[in-house]
């Protein structure tokens, strides 16, 4: 019997292929679906087939273990013919196409066929769902209708498949993308640490020796090297932190107190005396990575601190807590606010909210976001220039 193509054939073939579901595994998603089919046509037969090039591979089967077939020999090979129509064969005996098959005249003797395309949302026709029984009979229109209707739902699940298959990948890429990025990062911040600290050493020595000997301007000048060189080392004692900061994640979640956690923040910090922290939650205790949730605390307090302009600091720290979602924190000090112009890039590395008397790098509002971000919660923030500005960051219900 001679195989009939479709005249689309190679880019059908090559619509099948993207979709990368031949030789895999039943899934139940889709034996339902031929499970619905076979019941509602009353057969005892029915698959989900799709025409390889030389196969007709079966994603589905109800009634029957056999998992392909030779494709010169599938009636499926007929239906896609016409991608627009269905394929309804009540006697495959009567019928010159199929009347010699041996599928027909031999075991498993198919005589009954009815075959639903099913079509890609560009237009190719990938395989079908289809029913047999052995004996003659006829499909109802509502029958048919419901093959029809389910058809669509098998496209559905392949386009879903699709989908996800193709965001798995985007995701891969965009984490071996952030690895490489991470590892280049820290090994250049690392190898520059040689040569900063060499030039803060030939400093000390030329102010320790020499100092007396240099005019004024070669003073300034000297000293003018050694804050360009803390600076050069500042910033990349942070992008190394920044590098590194989710590998931090890769300790237990454990239960965290609260106020254990924020003194601990404030004692590492050592600036008690600058200006008081006062916790006014009611939530005691939350589980989460207690090293990421003390560099956060770490970074907004001391964020706050450094900003202060007002003669008496003040840091509140509040925490409410939605049972089965999430803990919300928020961190407001009465500091000299944030300009709209920069709220929205406040958290991107290197930015300092447009403060000109920083004395950071913009780096540590950039390592809460992707901590809080690893965690998955989120961060945002409110402002007003001269009163203030508290950080909201949510942390998932873990228990």
């Amino acid at each position: 019997m001679n195989q009939p193509l479709p005249q689309n054939e190679a880019a059908r073939l090559a619509a099948l292929h993207r979709y990368r579901i031949l030789d895999t595994l039943p899934e139940r998603e889709y034996d339902d679906l031929t499970a619905i089919a076979a019941h509602i046509c009353g057969t005892p037969i029915s698959l989900i087939s799709l025409i390889d090039e030389d196969r007709n591979w079966f994603k589905s089967t109800q009634g029957t273990e056999v998992r392909e077939s030779p494709r010169a020999l599938a009636f499926c090979a007929h239906t896609i013919l016409k991608a627009e129509q269905s394929l309804v064969v009540p006697d495959a005996r009567l019928d010159d196409r199929f009347a010699t098959n041996v599928l027909v005249t031999k075991d498993p003797q198919l005589v009954f066929y009815a075959g639903v395309p099913l079509v890609t949302p560009d237009g190719f026709p990938l395989g079908t769902l289809c029913v047999f029984d052995h004996v003659p009979r006829e499909i109802t229109g509502v029958q048919l209708l419901t093959l029809e209707r389910l058809s669509r739902q098998v496209i559905q699940l392949l386009e879903l498949r699709r989908a996800l298959a193709e965001a798995d990948s985007r995701n891969r890429e965009r984490q071996e993308a952030y690895d490489t990025l991470r590892d280049f990062s820290h090994i250049i911040a690392h190898d520059l640490k040689a040569p900063i600290r060499n030039i803060r050493q030939i400093s000390e020595v030329l102010r320790e020796d020499y100092l007396g000997h240099l005019p004024a301007d070669c003073a300034d000048l000297l000293r003018m090297i050694e804050l360009r060189a803390t600076d050069a080392s500042r910033m990349i004692d942070g992008v190394l932190r920044y590098s590194k900061v989710t590998r931090s994640l890769e300790d237990s979640r454990d239960v965290v107190v609260v106020a254990e956690i924020l003194e601990q923040a404030i004692r590492q910090l050592e600036l008690e005396d600058l200006c008081p922290v006062r916790y006014c939650g009611e939530v005691k205790s939350l589980r989460t990575s207690r090293i990421a949730l003390l560099q956060v605390f770490q970074n907004l307090i001391g964020n706050s601190i450094k900003f202060s302009d007002k003669s008496e600091c003040r840091i509140l720290v509040n925490c409410t807590h939605t049972p089965g979602v999430s803990f919300s924190f928020t961190v407001e000090d009465n500091g000299p606010g944030i300009v709209e112009h920069y709220r929205d890039s406040v958290f991107a590395l290197f930015n300092t909210g447009g403060a000109s008397h920083a004395s950071g790098h913009g780096v540590g509002l950039a390592i809460v976001k992707r901590l809080v971000e690893a965690l998955g919660g989120t961060i945002s923030l409110t402002s007003e220039v001269g009163t203030g500005t508290t950080f909201t960051f949510t942390l998932p219900d873990n228990d």
